[in-house]
């Protein structure tokens, strides 16, 4: 895998949260208690929080000038400071948060909303299995800082 290829991993699932968001609109705020609705708000939570870690790697590689047509690889991780197994093939937030601030100081994955930071520390892989309720509005807020945070990420 190319570190590029986590830059289009993270579009591909804005693409599919975007989707995901128009389809949970379509219904009425009274099927929101439906198991439907249920898994579809839990699945746009799940999926949004790949934006985050997916942007977050895409950075750090980029940062640390890692070649783009190189394939990562624990070797070229090491040269650059980086344990592949603790910095990288993770899905904990602050340890990519740390490793990437470790590159650029100001470039905080965390909101200033309360409610999208709760979701933010909650976040982890394993939710798609587990029968949780989230809030959706505080899911679309999360979402939504997501894509700026993607768009951030690209720019900077």
């Amino acid at each position: 895998m190319r570190y590029t290829e986590y830059l289009f991993s993270a579009y591909k699932h804005n693409q599919a949260c975007r989707v995901l968001k128009e389809k949970i609109d379509q219904y009425d705020e009274s099927k929101f208690n439906t198991e439907e609705v249920k898994f579809l708000i839990l699945n746009l939570y799940y999926l949004s929080g790949y934006i985050i870690e997916c942007s977050m790697k895409f950075k750090i590689f980029e940062l640390c000038n890692y070649d783009r047509l190189t394939e990562i690889n624990e070797s070229g991780c090491n040269v650059r400071g980086i344990n592949y197994r603790r910095d990288i093939k993770n899905h904990n937030f602050d340890i990519l948060q740390n490793t990437l601030s470790s590159f650029i100081g100001d470039f905080p994955h965390m909101s200033k909303n309360k409610s999208v930071n709760i979701l933010i520390k909650k976040w982890n892989p394993e939710i798609r299995y587990q029968n949780i309720i989230v809030d959706y509005d505080h899911v679309v807020k999360f979402y939504e800082h997501t894509v700026e945070f993607l768009k951030k990420t690209n720019k900077v």
